[in-house]
């Protein structure tokens, strides 16, 4: 079985956006410890939001861009 070298970029950029999608959660998860006031002294709710927003933002262009490559394959 042949495997196209589109098809095998489409996959990997999947699997980015999904690792990007759990980066979310960590950081969704990690921000409500800060509010409740049990999470590490260095992170602040302002810079969990962003960087979550920043992932949300990265996981939505890797799966635009598996979505493009396999249309247009």
């Amino acid at each position: 079985m042949e495997m196209s070298v589109s098809l095998v970029i489409a996959v990997a950029s999947a699997l980015v956006g999904l690792l990007c999608l759990r980066l979310v959660l960590a950081a969704l998860l990690r921000l409500r410890k800060v509010k409740k006031g049990t999470g590490a002294l260095g992170d602040t709710p302002a810079d969990l939001k962003s960087f979550a927003l920043r992932q949300l933002l990265s996981a939505i262009v890797m799966f635009a861009l598996a979505a493009f490559i396999i249309v247009y394959s």
